[in-house]
C-alpha cells in the first residue's frame, strides 16, 4: 500500500480548497486524494486518535462503515517523530516537523503558519473540535476560529458537536480529534477485546457525521495522528498500550476519504 508522510496532509487540504499551502510545508499534496476531492467547497479532517495499523488490522471487521470507505480508497500515512498527539496534529495543520511548528505540548503556540492562518487570510473560518481536556480542545479548538468542545467519553459527543458547528456556522475547514480511542488503548492495549465496544461506537459516530457532511458537499479525510503498540502484561502490571517510538506500529496509520 502507498505510504505518505503526515506532512502531506496540510498541502492536500490546501490543494482541495484551491489555496496556498502553509509556508513551512515541505511535502507535496497527495494527488490521489486531491484529485478526488479538488473543487469541494469545504473540507473536514476527522481523526480517531491512535487508530493505527495494529487496531485497524485486528478490528476493522468491527467497524463496517469505516471498512466500507477503505474498500474504495485507502493509503497509509507515517506520523512524524515523536509519534504522539500534539506534534502530529500540529503537523497536519502546518505540514512541518516538530522543530519547525514548535508544538511539543497542546498548550503551546505555533511557530509557523497553519492552515487556520491560510484560510483566515482568504476571509474564511476554520473549526477545531474535540473532547474537553484533550488536544482537540486545548490545541485545535483553542487555535481555530470556531471552537467545538464536547463532553469526554463517547465518540458520538464529538460527532454531534461537529454537526452542531456546521448547522450554526459552517467552517471552510474543520479538524476534529476523537480522543477516547487513544485513552482506552492506553488502558488495555489496542489488541485487547475490551476495545471492541468502543470501536463499534466510534464507527457509528463516524457513519453519522460523515453522512451528514457528505450530504452538504463537505469533503472528508479520515486518518489518525499516530498508532499504538501493545505492551504485554508482567508480574507487576497488566498489559497496556503505548506509542511515541519509531516503530511502524506507532507511526503508520490508515487514511481514507470521501465526499
Amino acid at each position: 500500500m502507498k505510504t505518505y508522510s503526515m506532512k502531506c496532509v496540510a498541502p492536500t487540504v490546501a490543494a482541495i480548497l484551491g489555496l496556498e499551502r502553509p509556508s513551512a510545508a515541505t511535502e507535496p499534496a497527495i494527488e490521489e486524494i486531491a484529485a478526488d476531492l479538488r473543487g469541494s467547497r469545504r473540507v473536514a479532517v476527522l481523526a480517531p486518535d491512535a487508530l493505527g495499523i495494529v487496531p485497524w488490522c485486528r478490528w476493522q471487521d468491527e467497524m463496517p462503515f469505516l471498512k466500507s470507505l477503505h474498500a474504495r480508497h485507502s493509503l497509509l500515512l507515517e506520523s512524524i517523530m515523536p509519534s504522539s498527539t500534539p506534534m502530529n496534529f500540529a503537523c497536519m495543520l502546518t505540514g512541518a516537523e516538530l522543530a519547525v511548528h514548535g508544538i511539543q505540548t497542546r498548550e503551546m503556540q505555533f511557530q509557523c503558519e497553519t492552515l487556520f492562518d491560510v484560510i483566515r487570510r482568504k476571509g474564511g473560518q476554520s473549526g477545531g473540535v474535540g473532547h474537553k481536556g484533550y488536544s482537540g480542545d486545548l490545541l485545535l479548538a483553542r487555535c481555530a476560529d470556531i471552537p467545538g468542545v464536547a463532553e469526554p467519553g463517547l465518540a458520538m459527543t464529538v460527532a454531534d458537536k461537529i454537526i452542531e458547528l456546521y448547522c450554526v456556522n459552517p467552517p471552510l475547514f474543520l479538524i476534529a480529534q476523537f480522543g477516547n480511542v487513544d485513552t482506552l488503548f492506553h488502558k488495555v492495549g489496542p489488541s485487547h477485546p475490551d476495545v471492541v465496544p468502543m470501536l463499534r461506537e466510534l464507527d457509528g459516530a463516524l457513519s453519522k457525521v460523515v453522512r451528514f457532511l457528505a450530504a452538504r458537499q463537505v469533503a472528508v479525510i479520515l486518518l489518525a495522528d499516530h498508532g499504538q503498540h501493545d505492551v504485554p502484561p508482567s508480574a507487576s502490571k497488566p498489559g497496556y498500550g503505548t506509542h511515541g517510538t519509531d516503530c511502524p506500529d506507532d507511526r503508520l496509520v490508515p487514511c481514507t476519504w470521501t465526499s
